[in-house]
């Protein structure tokens, strides 16, 4: 890919949501909140914190639940 095209790239990978965090033992199991800008950054947050409180409060974030494991 050249330069030029990874903004496109990026772009159109980005353009629905990555499921792997949301699959991870961390947020399934325990207990803990991912943010992730607009930017593709993430942060952790434990459910105890001040923080994580604060983004499960704002209604300007969207908020998306922990994958379940497929049950056979």
């Amino acid at each position: 890919m050249t330069k030029s095209e990874y903004k496109e790239a990026r772009e159109q990978f980005f353009s629905k949501g990555q499921p792997c965090f949301r699959a991870s033992p961390l947020t399934k199991r325990c207990g803990f909140g991912v943010h992730s800008d607009k930017n593709g950054k993430i942060a952790i947050f434990g459910r105890e914190t001040k923080e994580y409180e604060q983004f499960v409060n704002d209604p300007k974030i969207q908020k998306v639940k922990a994958m379940r494991t497929s049950k056979k």
